[in-house]
């Protein structure tokens, strides 16, 4: 099947992006429109449309060895209800003019079990613990239920008592520079400056918060001693499933709980979605232990495959 040519993720496929993710029927936060798009540099993504798919590959040649370390063509797995195996085999013959093997980096079980079986001994497969997303049920988040959550909710009490002038608000165009005082305050105090995965980061909700009203975004701004303390910044993956892209504290506030006060007030906001995708711990002991203090419904694992 002849295909369209590659191009980087626009805005403008927005739109696109999240219908087919809603199609079907995913959860997972890599195929996030929003995350495709605002992560494009980063990645040096391409995308395209085939058979009723989206397509994704990863990095040029040159970008591959260098930032990845590999000799392999990354791609996402097909976003859609199109043919996959039509789809799967024109990634492949993609990665063959590059003089490469093909490979998945972050496969759910779902796409797994779909390699498995269609394809089966032609991939080798490796978990990835550390890229696992934790999905939390949203009322769980917004209500805390239970002597679980009691922890939180005393964490939330104390905080309050000690910040008693404290009120959120739904994060729009309008208040997005107290969204990014919060995270210039974070990047100064965390060493972000020759960081490249901070730089990134920085640069990357930069441009979420300027096309916040373009991409459809959504969050919220914790505010306390008048000034801004806390931030977070969502979006829809399908009609049952939101991200939760950013959430940056001031570090003098996250001592006295403001990232779990945002966490629920923002949970609050999105009830109308049944999930809330709160991404990977990417290794990180103390934000694996955090997140899977909130209970996680669901840990979407991934798997890589070459």
């Amino acid at each position: 099947m002849a295909c369209p040519c590659w191009h980087e993720p626009s805005p403008d496929d927005a739109e696109k992006l999240y219908m087919a993710a809603c199609s079907a029927n995913l959860m997972g936060c890599t195929d996030s429109y929003a995350n495709i798009i605002l992560y494009r540099k980063k990645y040096k993504t391409q995308i395209c449309y085939c058979g009723g798919n989206v397509l994704r590959k990863y990095g040029t040649l040159e970008a591959t060895e260098k930032d990845i370390s590999s000799t392999r063509a990354l791609y996402g797995f097909p976003i859609g209800t199109g043919d996959m195996k039509t789809a799967i085999d024109f990634l492949n013959k993609d990665a063959a003019e590059n003089g490469m093997p093909s490979a998945f980096p972050l496969l759910t079980d779902r796409q797994k079990l779909y390699l498995e079986t269609k394809m089966p001994n032609k991939y080798t497969f490796t978990e990835r613990r550390d890229d696992s997303d934790y999905v939390y049920l949203t009322k769980s988040l917004a209500e805390l239920p239970g002597g679980k959550y009691h922890k939180k909710k005393n964490h939330i009490a104390q905080f309050m008592r000690k910040h008693p002038d404290v009120f959120y608000k739904p994060l729009t165009s309008g208040n997005a520079a107290d969204a990014l005082e919060i995270e210039k305050t974070w990047f100064d105090a965390n060493e972000g400056t020759g960081n490249y995965d901070k730089e990134a980061e920085y640069d990357i909700i930069y441009e979420a918060l300027s096309l916040f009203d373009v991409l459809n975004l959504t969050g919220g701004v914790l505010y306390a001693d008048n000034r801004p303390i806390a931030m977070t910044i969502g979006s829809a993956i399908t009609e049952k499933v939101a991200d939760v892209h950013f959430e940056k504290a001031v570090p003098e506030y996250d001592r006295d709980g403001a990232y779990a006060v945002i966490n629920q007030e923002f949970a609050k906001t999105m009830i109308k979605y049944e999930y809330l995708n709160r991404e990977e711990d990417m290794g990180i002991e103390g934000l694996r232990k955090a997140k899977l203090s909130y209970h996680p419904e669901l840990l979407l694992a991934k798997w890589s495959a070459e």
